[in-house]
């Protein structure tokens, strides 16, 4: 693996022939995949989760742009394949940015976990706002208001908004304005298999919004996941590794 990008979780078998690529969010971590990636490493994966540049204590430079985050993983798609990629909220607009990058003919399950590719200034400035407060939320305090977390999974989201940069979420907004990466739909390889994961919109205000945009895009599959707010990886782990599965499935 490429020094220029040092900071990664592992799990599985080095020597494993199939491979998973999972991409964080916004001030989070790679280990906000526990669940998913022991699942996929039991089924015979080895699972690399890298840390985003700004997060994880990793230092970025003055480029906050999600196309800078996804360049700077180049080394990764350069040192294999994968079969599996997915990418979590901010994480799958990390993923879309290196649709291009990926081969033109290998098939590729790609799975975005409740990522939000269009959104206003208003809905970032509400974001931002929530991202500041979540700094301060215990362990016990995301467990207390999500029922269906592990205590593992909360400590792993308290920790990823601790370590992070204090203003990634004004840095990143900056950047990124106008927040719309839905246009990325087209660079998809026709090798690639793409279903977006959508949070119950019972629990989440934006659950149309995203449909809605999805819809707008040919062969992109939205799956909406019941009962789930935006942390479907703590939640639903296991649907989440399904629709991959699904993907390989349907492209073999």
């Amino acid at each position: 693996m490429s020094n220029t990008v040092p900071s990664a979780t592992q799990w599985g078998s080095p020597t494993a022939r199939k491979r998973a690529l999972l991409i964080h969010g916004l001030n989070s971590s790679s280990h906000t995949f526990h669940r998913v990636a022991s699942m996929l490493a039991a089924k015979g994966y080895l699972v690399v989760a890298p840390n985003l540049l700004g997060h994880a204590l990793r230092m970025p430079g003055a480029d906050f742009r999600v196309q800078t985050l996804a360049d700077d993983l180049l080394p990764y798609l350069q040192a294999a394949e994968y079969d599996i990629i997915m990418g979590h909220s901010m994480g799958g607009s990390v993923v879309l940015s290196f649709l291009k990058y990926l081969p033109k003919t290998r098939p590729t399950s790609v799975v975005l976990i409740d990522s939000s590719t269009e959104l206003t200034a208003e809905q970032l400035a509400v974001r931002e706002a929530e991202g500041i407060h979540d700094v301060r939320i215990t362990p016990e305090d995301h467990m207390a208001l999500n029922p269906l977390w592990t205590r593992e999974d909360a400590i792993w989201r308290s920790l990823g908004s601790q370590i992070a940069r204090p203003t990634n979420f004004d840095d990143h907004r900056s950047d990124n304005m106008p927040w719309s990466f839905s246009h990325l739909f087209a660079e998809k390889p026709a090798a690639v298999s793409l279903t977006a994961l959508i949070a119950d919109p019972r629990s989440n205000s934006d659950g149309s919004s995203k449909l809605e945009t999805i819809a707008k895009f040919e062969g992109i599959r939205a799956v909406i996941v019941p009962n789930a707010s935006h942390w479907i990886q703590n939640e639903f782990p296991e649907v989440i590794v399904e629709e991959a599965l699904r993907n390989i499935e349907e492209i073999m």
